[in-house]
């Protein structure tokens, strides 16, 4: 059983090709939470949700937040075109940004 799970992007937002490492001890992206905490570089904190398409393709959701700038950014769903195996966790890369709400 997966015990917290918490995501860590590298950068203030994502963008296509952008890594989040996802800390957790689950094998595959099923065994996630249904959603978990995003920490971004500059430790502004939003909330994430993988979303099952088609039976087989996954989306990340990330809620609304503002950067430590304040910068606000809405609501954004990602189609995952990545995920690798980590020593302390799962690799997410974003693809493609899709319609979200």
């Amino acid at each position: 059983m997966s015990s917290a799970t918490t995501a860590f992007a590298g950068y203030s937002h994502l963008f296509p090709g952008a890594r989040v490492l996802v800390e957790t001890d689950a094998e595959d992206l099923a065994r996630l939470p249904e959603s978990f905490p995003v920490v971004f570089s500059d430790d502004s904190l939003s909330t994430a949700r993988l979303l099952r398409e088609d039976g087989r393709s996954w989306i990340l959701v990330v809620e609304g937040y503002s950067t430590t700038k304040g910068t606000r950014l809405d609501e954004r769903a990602w189609a995952v075109s990545a995920v690798e195996p980590d020593a302390e966790g799962l690799g997410l890369t974003p693809g493609s940004r899709l319609p979200s709400g």
